[in-house]
């Protein structure tokens, strides 16, 4: 597997979300954190993986954010990507006594390998040494890369703002270590549980894909709520997201986050940048920063 797709791997978003009731804070992507006992705001940025580096220059405010804090905060510190790599190709492998043969019928086996192999020219006999969540996560990489040709995995917006940092001489964190989203990506579903979802995927890879422009439109736009309600309706896959599946990629890390970030803020101004679904609804960061007594102001200056 090509490095860039494994990088790619490492930064993509996750699209899958709960449902809401309520309209909750939208029309931005990016947000002054202050009030409460900061010294100094900080801003939390919710970012899109698919969006090369360049696009921090059309946000508005972000630059002059991003150069204020003293600080960068990232869903991880991605400057060890050498590391980061070798860790997620090890957790990526098949385990020795599952094969795709136990896993699929006769039929089912044969359609996802002819689909794996158009798609990205090899299909189960190669990829079977990788687990379904992994092989589905390199057709959404690649199928990716053949809708947005132009995309370099070196240089998406996450990225890009930490290597800002870093140029600038400024600390980068990290609100999880690459294990814990290894278990996000790896560890909810059983292996079956992957298959399932890896064939779905491949029987409505078209229809998935379909919605990306939508959702890219909904994110330039800052609709928060609209992303988060399109996300919610679109039940092309169920086998793709559980209950269980959804609070862990959503509500369970923002949880944990909100138990780092008061301190984080306090102790430094900060530049915090996360997938953007981590920002919207009820158990979104934006709702949490609010009722924790902070105040949170669109920036669209």
């Amino acid at each position: 597997m090509k490095k860039s797709v494994v990088l790619f791997l490492l930064i993509i978003a996750t699209c899958s979300v709960y449902a809401q009731t309520e309209t909750y804070k939208s029309g931005a992507v990016l947000w002054k954190i202050s009030g409460k006992d900061l010294s100094e705001p900080s801003y939390l940025l919710g970012t899109f993986h698919l969006k090369s580096g360049e696009y921090l220059d059309s946000i508005p405010g972000a630059i002059a954010a991003l150069q204020s804090c003293e600080q960068v905060v990232g869903e991880v510190n991605m400057s060890d990507m050498a590391g980061l790599q070798m860790q997620m190709i090890q957790v990526m492998k098949m385990t020795p006594d599952t094969t795709y043969k136990m896993l699929y019928s006769d039929e089912d086996y044969r359609f996802v390998s002819e689909k794996l192999a158009s798609l990205i020219g090899s299909g189960l006999e190669q990829l079977g040494m990788l687990k379904p969540a992994a092989i589905q996560l390199t057709v959404i990489a690649r199928a990716y890369m053949k809708y947005y040709p132009n995309i370099n995995p070196a240089n998406i917006l996450d990225i890009r703002i930490q290597s800002e940092a870093i140029k600038e001489q400024k600390p980068v964190l990290g609100l999880e270590t690459i294990n814990d989203q290894i278990h996000v990506l790896f560890g909810i579903k059983n292996l079956q549980q992957q298959a399932d979802a890896l064939l779905c995927s491949m029987k409505n890879l078209d229809e998935l894909m379909s919605l990306v422009p939508e959702i890219i439109n909904d994110y330039e736009r800052g609709n928060l709520n609209k992303l988060y309600e399109r996300l919610r309706d679109t039940e092309i896959c169920p086998s793709m997201s559980s209950e269980e599946e959804t609070d862990a990629l959503n509500k369970e890390r923002n949880n944990a986050w909100m138990e780092k970030l008061p301190e984080i803020m306090k102790e430094k101004s900060s530049f915090i940048a996360v997938g953007a679904l981590h920002l919207a609804g009820e158990d979104g960061l934006l709702n949490l920063l609010e009722k924790a007594g902070y105040s949170v102001e669109p920036v669209n200056m």
